[in-house]
């Protein structure tokens, strides 16, 4: 009973090793870098994306810029092909009236960068579908920050 148990949980434990594996920040960090360009990189958020076999769903995301400061977001993915359509807002979900600062209507391209014109949060929603492919799977999303002041 003993060994069934301990097999259950090495299993568990290899297929949880195998999903996080999927996303390898430092090397999308690495690939995607260049494009921030001629911003000074200051750091990156990583996003773990579920794809459900039957529905899709959003993901909020926080961006926070400063004063003084011009900002450049690069969307860079792994993992997966599914494409996830990206919106920016000025305030979160639970808000009825927020303005939508972007739309990108045809996904997010791995080159794709945003500049807010003031200071403040802003809200960047993932707009994930359901998995092209009917099963469940993980991606990953990594957000390239740079600055200029």
């Amino acid at each position: 009973m003993k060994k069934i148990n301990l097999l259950t949980i090495l299993v568990l434990f290899l297929a949880t090793f195998n999903i996080t594996a999927q996303c390898k920040a430092r090397q999308i960090v690495k690939e995607c870098k260049p494009s921030i360009a001629p911003y000074q990189y200051d750091s990156y958020a990583l996003t773990e994306i579920n794809f459900d076999a039957s529905k899709g769903h959003v993901i909020e995301v926080e961006f926070t810029a400063f004063a003084g400061q011009q900002y450049k977001l690069v969307f860079c993915t792994s993992g997966f092909s599914e494409e996830v359509k990206l919106n920016i807002y000025d305030k979160n979900q639970r808000t009825k009236k927020r303005n939508k600062i972007y739309a990108n209507e045809n996904g997010i391209d791995k080159h794709w960068s945003f500049e807010p014109t003031k200071a403040g949060t802003y809200y960047i929603d993932y707009e994930i579908p359901k998995s092209l492919d009917g099963k469940t799977k993980v991606g990953c999303m990594v957000m390239l920050i740079g600055y200029k002041e």
